[in-house]
């Protein structure tokens, strides 16, 4: 029923994906885990061998150079079995990010450990209080000679525990430049506090008080260092729609198999003409999410001049009406299981937690309907449309003028 399939290639890779996480047992119930280190991460060096670390790194540094089609055909497997490994926030966002700005030596010696599995990075650009919000950063960077001190805080750190670098964005003291650093984990000056997220997956907060260690990638006016930033994080999130596309597929599934075996007044319950309709109402929903996500990914092959302004356009409705579908499926999903639904031992209980989370994860609906709205005013044919409206208004003025002045 999608508008965009995926291609022979594509398919293979979401084939093997799928086999291995049969094959791997991947848990779906999800303990209280007190250091916000996901179980999956020890599957880490054979997710590796299976080429998917590869996936976003070029070519030129030992990876795959996937295309992010490539990438969302993985990342909607991973979300069907609620795989909770920091591949999108590690491999897709901080990776990536890596592989845009920094110089060349570092990217010689960061990228193909990345491929390869031995090394993992995590993004630190979140701030209390800014909610999804890129642009606030009072994290601060001072330089001390050839060495950069970092001081601040960073909230949602996503796959910060276990990860050998940090990525972040700080102020460059004495300027009004961003810079974003490369900071060894663990090194002097820092404080990690791991946390887990709702549905199991790890994040943490990062505390700074004259880090040390710090190597920068890049520094440049706001808007530049910032373009960067959002293009990265527009990435990781079209990579977190294909995962929640995957995880409200199995949810649904799982509610449709209960349903035709359950019964009640001696027939199966979705034989129920209103369980029906709802049914439909929620595959239709989340097929309309799957094609918008794949068409979305496809403009990731287009590098035409309004190539950026349209990916950001279009990741941002992508986002705003995955996060409402997500809502709709797991309420769903609880409601058509009865209390059944609610629990941690149940298969779907898993799905509920991952598609709440999903909702508001990487920016709720509201925050990218807002983005739509600011993105499509700055388009370039807004901006046509409001000059020839302009234009017309001024010959307007212009002839009431003549005529005032004739009847004068």
């Amino acid at each position: 029923m999608s508008a965009y399939t995926l291609d022979a290639q594509q398919e293979m890779l979401a084939d093997s994906a799928r086999n291995f996480l049969n094959r791997s047992n991947t848990s779906k119930s999800l303990p209280h885990q007190t250091d916000g280190q996901a179980p999956e991460v020890a599957k880490w060096a054979e997710m590796a061998d299976l080429g998917w670390m590869a996936l976003p790194v070029p070519e030129a540094f030992g990876g795959l150079s996937g295309s992010m089609a490539d990438i969302c055909a993985l990342a909607e497997e991973l979300g069907r079995e609620v795989l909770n490994a920091p591949y999108i926030a590690s491999a897709v966002l901080a990776g990536m990010l890596l592989a845009d700005v920094a110089p060349q030596v570092v990217r010689e010696d960061w990228l193909p450990a990345l491929a390869v599995g031995s090394k993992r990075l995590a993004l630190a650009a979140w701030e209390p209080g800014a909610r999804f919000d890129l642009t606030e950063v009072n994290t601060r960077a001072t330089q001390d000679g050839a060495e950069w001190i970092i001081d601040g805080k960073k909230v949602l750190v996503l796959g910060a525990s276990g990860a050998d670098g940090l990525l972040v964005s700080a102020c460059i003291s004495g300027s009004k430049d961003l810079g974003i650093f490369l900071l060894p984990a663990g090194g002097p000056g820092q404080q990690l506090f791991a946390q887990t997220l709702f549905d199991g997956q790890g994040a943490a907060e990062l505390s700074m008080h004259a880090a040390t260690g710090a190597t920068l990638l890049c520094r440049g006016e706001r808007h530049e260092v910032l373009g960067h930033l959002e293009a990265a994080l527009d990435r990781a999130t079209l990579a977190h729609c294909a995962d929640t596309v995957g995880a409200m597929a199995r949810a649904f599934a799982i509610t449709r198999e209960y349903l035709g075996t359950r019964s009640q007044f001696g027939k199966p319950i979705a034989a129920n003409q209103v369980v029906q309709h709802r049914l439909v109402d929620v595959y239709v929903e989340i097929e309309e999410a799957r094609s918008l996500m794949r068409m979305t990914a496809s403009l990731y092959d287009d590098t035409g001049s309004d190539a950026a302004a349209v990916k950001r356009r279009y990741v941002a409705a992508t986002k705003a009406f995955v996060a409402q579908v997500a809502h709709h499926v797991w309420e769903e999903s609880v409601q058509l299981h009865g209390a059944i639904g609610m629990t941690q031992e149940y298969e779907v209980g898993a799905y509920v937690k991952r598609l709440a989370l999903a909702a508001n994860l990487y920016g709720d609906a509201t925050f990218h309907l807002e983005r739509v709205a600011r993105s499509s005013l700055d388009s370039p044919v807004m901006h046509a449309r409001k000059s020839e409206q302009l234009k017309t208004a001024n010959h307007n003025k212009g002839s009431t003028h003549a005529t005032s002045s004739g009847i004068v």
